[in-house]
């Protein structure tokens, strides 16, 4: 059986809710809150498995109730059935752990759902914020490229130096092997360590084998 504490300031929503709960096969209600305040100490005293939580209630949000719950290390799962889709409220709901994040336009079905994937383990998100939350990855993706990009900007020159390197040669060994004067390698190496962010030749060396720089 799985224990749900329902969370909302809207009485007419909590009671629907309830109702659903009530009606459906291995689910059971086991408190409901009007506040983060009431659901957080129904959480304490009630063996519950999952909080089905508004956010924005008075005393305390549903965020707050999130945040209290897994401060006290309650092994309780948090699915968000809301009407709020803003960026900052749904990828802080996911930094504070919960396993899903609803609308309220969601069907029965779909919160019961959410509501057995949660004990699972699993994570539930409403297509409108799935969205946002692959177009956040992604967007974080282009910037990490764009950092990388940035970070091992290095010239042909340098690249040509940073593979002798690899093969072992000294400072000398690459200016003759270029044809060039010592103190230019000198300033070429130097440009390496500061681009790949590393203290040495050995490690400019791992880090280009490593990552396939060459």
């Amino acid at each position: 059986m799985i224990r749900v504490v329902i969370a909302d300031d809207e009485e007419a929503y909590r009671k629907a809710l309830h109702r659903i709960l009530a009606s459906t096969k291995g689910i059971e209600c086991v408190g409901v809150g009007a506040d983060g305040r009431e659901a957080l100490d129904v959480c304490m005293n009630e063996d519950a498995d999952v909080l089905l939580t508004d956010i924005e209630m008075p005393r305390m949000s549903g965020l707050e109730c999130i945040r209290e719950l897994k401060r006290k290390k309650r092994d309780i799962e948090a699915v968000v059935l809301t009407v709020h889709e803003e960026n900052e409220l749904v990828f802080e709901a996911l930094r504070l752990g919960a396993v899903g994040y609803l609308l309220k336009t969601s069907s029965p079905n779909e919160v019961i759902e959410a509501i057995e994937r949660a004990v699972a383990g699993e994570a539930t998100l409403s297509p409108t914020i799935a969205t946002k939350v692959l177009q956040e990855f992604r967007r974080q993706q282009e910037d990490e490229e764009i950092e990388d990009e940035h970070l091992y900007e290095l010239s042909d020159r340098e690249k040509e130096v940073l593979s002798l390197i690899t093969e072992g040669l000294r400072n000398k060994e690459i200016a003759d092997r270029l044809g060039v004067a010592e103190k230019t390698i000198k300033n070429h190496v130097s440009n390496i360590l500061k681009a790949l962010q590393v203290n040495s030749r050995t490690e400019a060396a791992m880090k280009a084998v490593r990552e396939k720089l060459l």
